[in-house]
């Protein structure tokens, strides 16, 4: 494998495709047989409607019963991407599967319809129809019911939605309390309408793009914005990001976890050293980092430790964390 591929679009905001080395940032993962289970391009949708291409998800499933699921909504500047797209022969979002499952997480990797073909309220319907989907199916699959949503860039856009928007819960069966917390991964456009966030970045015509669901949508900046939906009773928020992203972007992040804490939620934030923005989807699958140290305690803190082998329960004394 070359020393540097093509990592490409993978993110929202990007604007061209860049060259990112993968070594050693890219470390792939292995789930041996005994550890655990892949099905591949599962459809969550089978209605007259359903994309056949895209309403689908990859499942890794720890062998040994009882562990939490983590849904994973992949980026893409809502534009672009899928759970088998492949890098210089690495499958990037792949192999986060195989390496939570091999650690005793079960995950499934969501694809959702991508513009222009559809506008983001049909995405963000599409990722709560694959949750909803898994939530009915939690326990046949070995889940001990703890359900975590998570993504990166677009995707942990679209997965904040899901969490928070609770009329979108209400079609897709997903109750209250069905989500125990959301990991999001150098995610943005939570508060569109923070015109010092526009200051910083700029680009307006872009982001309107992607966000208007209409042709003389002047209200596409307070629709998209994630913060409108934050309330009270609000699962657990972990946001991390890279110390080195967009200062618009760790804006974002802030006033999120502002917002949450304002109402009584919970929610940690953390800027990472030492990656970008492409690199914390890599960093998702790569051990002894800070960013796998975050998600382990994340799904830890209900009182089951995530290692290298299979889920084991024990009391868990940074449950606050």
């Amino acid at each position: 494998m070359p020393a540097a591929v093509v990592l490409a679009l993978l993110t929202a905001g990007c604007g061209a495709a860049v060259r990112v080395p993968l070594k050693p940032f890219y470390v792939p993962a292995d789930l041996a047989p005994e550890q655990g289970e892949v099905r591949l391009n599962v459809p969550y949708r089978t209605d007259e409607t359903a994309d056949p291409a895209k309403h689908r998800l990859d499942l890794y499933l720890p062998r040994r019963p009882g562990w939490p699921l983590l849904i994973f909504v992949h980026g893409g500047s809502l534009e672009k991407g899928d759970s088998a797209r492949s890098l210089g022969g690495n499958d990037i979002y792949r192999n986060i599967g195989r390496f939570w499952a091999a650690r005793g997480v079960g995950v499934a990797l969501v694809n959702y319809r991508l513009q222009p073909d559809v506008t983001w309220p049909s995405q963000v319907e599409d990722a709560a129809a694959a949750t909803g989907w898994l939530l009915q199916r939690a326990g046949e699959l070995g889940c001990d019911g703890r359900v975590f949503l998570s993504g990166h860039s677009a995707g942990a856009w679209i997965a904040s939605r899901v969490v928070l928007d609770r009329a979108v819960r209400d079609r897709h069966g997903i109750g209250p309390g069905d989500i125990d917390g959301m990991i999001s991964i150098s995610g943005s456009g939570f508060d569109l309408t923070d015109e010092q966030t526009w200051e910083m970045f700029g680009r307006e015509r872009i982001w309107q793009r992607r966000f208007s669901v209409h042709a003389n949508d002047t209200e596409w900046k307070k629709r998209a914005s994630v913060l409108p939906l934050v309330e009270a009773g609000a699962p657990p928020f972990l946001l991390l990001y890279s110390s080195e992203e967009w200062p618009a972007l760790a804006r974002q992040n802030r006033l999120f976890c502002e917002a949450l804490r304002e109402v009584g939620a919970r929610c940690e934030i953390e800027a990472i050293e030492g990656l970008g923005h492409r690199r914390t989807l890599l960093a998702l699958s790569r051990d002894n980092g800070t960013m796998t140290d975050r998600i382990r305690e994340a799904l830890g803190a209900a009182g089951t430790a995530v290692g290298a082998g299979a889920l084991t329960r024990e009391a868990a004394p940074d449950a606050a964390h």
